[in-house]
């Protein structure tokens, strides 16, 4: 817990800076040691962290038209993400699809570790999912699945018409004998 004391200390300098991508990832890195020290201790607070969470709020809200749409809309997109796990301990659950499989980012250990692959294999990530070991033994989804192992093939958009003419047929005639009963007791017959 120290060793979180003493770099939580410096990064709240980190987010006041010009820089929108140094602010995002200061703050996540605050996220992220949080999450950390509260494995240690459930009910880790910090030093000054109602300091921290005004500033945590401010930044979730920010408004200032002399920086650009995006990073503003990214900033607070992250910052909220940021305030809920400092204040609450909450993560945001994400999923990744990748062809038949998908990886649940459920922390922000996990998160970090994607994004970094995300920033070294770029659009690549997904092929090196499915394909790379070291990458899926990192996320714990075992052995790549073999070309042939994919699952059956998908109906036909020929078969999906006439079960879904079949389904739209059979509500129909559900709601026409609903509406025969509610007629029936409505006028007394």
């Amino acid at each position: 817990t120290k060793l979180l004391e003493k770099h939580l200390e410096h990064l709240p300098d980190l987010l006041h800076s010009a820089d929108v991508e140094l602010r995002i990832e200061a703050g996540e890195t605050i996220a992220l040691l949080y999450e950390l020290a509260r494995e240690e201790d459930e009910d880790y607070e910090g030093k000054d962290i109602d300091s921290l969470c005004e500033t945590l709020k401010k930044l979730a809200t920010d408004s200032n038209k002399h920086r650009a749409k995006k990073d503003r809309r990214q900033q607070r997109s992250s910052f909220r993400d940021v305030l809920r796990a400092v204040e609450e301990g909450d993560v945001p659950e994400l999923t990744i699809k990748f062809g038949t499989e998908s990886v649940i980012i459920d922390s922000w250990t996990r998160k970090k570790q994607y994004d970094a692959f995300c920033a070294v294999l770029g659009s690549g990530v997904y092929q090196h999912l499915q394909d790379n070991f070291v990458v899926r033994e990192v996320f714990g989804l075992g052995a790549p699945i073999p070309v042939g192992a994919k699952p059956a093939q998908k109906i036909t958009k020929w078969e999906r018409t006439h079960y879904n003419a079949a389904a739209f047929k059979a509500l129909t005639k559900a709601r026409s004998k609903h509406r025969d009963k509610r007629s029936v007791m409505m006028n007394g017959d």
